[in-house]
């Protein structure tokens, strides 16, 4: 059986972690409508942009991808940076 203090902090976590998805859900959807009435202004961008740059869209996309990706390694290594120092 499980004792009450460990009850609760199970449960706080268990609410924590739903309303994470619940807001992460949202975000999503609203993001999507964004991007889909804002498509022939992003189209434009990426045409443009491609053309100054002398490259072709699709290798645009794909420079926007990685840099992307590369931030979201960043981001996620100076969190666990952060969260180690915090420990410490």
């Amino acid at each position: 059986m499980l004792s009450l203090p460990s009850f609760d902090n199970q449960r706080l976590i268990f609410h924590a972690a739903r309303q994470t998805l619940r807001k992460a859900e949202m975000a999503r959807v609203a993001v999507r409508e964004w991007l889909n009435q804002h498509d022939c202004e992003l189209e434009e961008w990426k045409s443009k942009t491609a053309s100054e740059l002398g490259i072709s869209i699709s290798r645009l996309e794909q420079k926007l991808l990685a840099s992307a990706q590369h931030q979201a390694i960043t981001a996620k290594g100076d969190d666990d940076v952060n969260s180690e120092e915090n420990s410490v």
